[in-house]
């Protein structure tokens, strides 16, 4: 009896999952991408979506000056290069976040040492 619970319930979690995962799917760019942008046109920079559960591939949405939201093949040429300056943009960030946490640790670290130093100096 407890193994066709078990069976019941293992069917039953897989049918859900599987319905979840159906329903759940938010592409954004489900109507195509536009050919050619002309930068004029272009209101806002790009918003980057990344796959996710939720959407597979990646998306990139620009917002033109006539308020409307168009998606650009992420791989067209201008795709390519927005994807690139995007992943410039982090590493740089990437770096400075990581050079910035160097220099701290260094400076707590020193001033540590100095103050264990002094107080050992006072005791001799």
């Amino acid at each position: 009896m407890k193994l066709v619970a078990i069976v019941f319930l293992t069917f039953l979690l897989a049918f859900c999952v599987h319905g979840q995962h159906s329903k759940g799917s938010k592409c954004k760019c489900l109507n195509g991408y536009i050919g050619k942008v002309i930068p004029k046109h272009i209101k806002s920079g790009p918003v980057i979506h990344d796959p996710s559960i939720f959407c597979p591939q990646t998306e990139i949405i620009i917002t033109t000056t006539a308020d409307k939201e168009k998606c650009v093949n992420p791989e067209s040429l201008f795709g390519k290069l927005i994807l690139e300056t995007k992943n410039k943009h982090e590493r740089k960030e990437a770096v400075s976040t990581t050079t910035t946490t160097a220099s701290s640790t260094s400076l707590h670290t020193t001033s540590r040492l100095s103050d264990s130093a002094l107080h050992q100096r006072g005791q001799t």
